[in-house]
């Protein structure tokens, strides 16, 4: 079993949420390599799908909504496909119940192509951009949140109050579920990707932030610029050759 650092911090504004957080990822030096030589995940990988392949899954109704209310957002001039998401929508259904952004061309239906004239990616990505906002304040939790991944374990405290226990640590292979170890996602695990100039408690502040609270945040930061600045390296988070 791999071995990695975690730490556990008890939130100040309520001693019933505790957070453990994945040392050894968050002093990584994980980014996203989106458009900078990502190769795309799947059978059919494509540098300019990226990850958008398999759409975006609704985390709850109101993830579902939000981002449905997007396309008037949008418009044609930020959203590639939008003539065919006003007719015909932006969600479809899965098998199991769920449901997840359309599919169109190979790709999520909100994912624009190199022709576009803000180029390959994410419309709501481009359009935070083009506003000067953090691009979680209108995408999918789920395209935030990764390669962060949360969990959530609710138990009872010894005062007998309910309580939850929230780890944060990485999306790798098996985190995906069953079948999960071979499931064609790379990035987190390849040296490809581990070339940020920032440890991913930098670059994902707000994404911490959001998962967490301020307070936990900012305890955490603290803590780990102070190892940064003893040098003290936790154990190391893996990193294994492109597959």
């Amino acid at each position: 079993m791999l071995e990695r650092e975690w730490v556990s911090l008890t939130d100040p504004d309520d001693p019933h949420d505790r957070y453990v957080f994945d040392v050894s990822f968050m002093l990584s030096s994980y980014t996203c390599i989106y458009g900078r030589g990502c190769p795309g995940i799947g059978s059919s990988a494509n540098p300019e799908i990226g990850c958008c392949a398999l759409g975006a899954h609704y985390v709850d109704d109101d993830d579902r909504d939000r981002v449905e209310a997007m396309v008037d957002v949008l418009g044609p001039a930020y959203m590639q496909n939008h003539a065919d998401a006003k007719r015909r929508g932006v969600t479809a259904r899965m098998p199991d119940g769920e449901y997840r952004t359309r599919v169109r061309d190979g790709a999520c239906i909100f994912l624009n192509r190199q022709e576009w004239p803000t180029g390959a990616g994410c419309a709501m990505h481009h359009y935070a951009v083009a506003r000067g906002e953090h691009h979680m304040t209108y995408k999918p939790e789920v395209c935030w949140i990764v390669p962060l991944r949360r969990e959530v374990e609710e138990g009872v405290a010894d005062d007998g109050e309910p309580c939850w226990t929230t780890t944060i640590t990485s999306y790798d292979r098996g985190a995906w579920g069953p079948g999960g170890s071979n499931f064609p996602w790379w990035c987190t695990e390849s040296p490809m990707a581990h070339v940020g100039v920032d440890p991913v408690y930098v670059s994902m502040e707000q994404e911490l932030r959001a998962m967490s609270s301020d307070r936990v945040y900012e305890e955490l930061a603290a803590y780990l610029s102070d190892r940064r600045a003893h040098a003290r390296k936790p154990l190391p988070f893996r990193v294994v050759g492109q597959s």
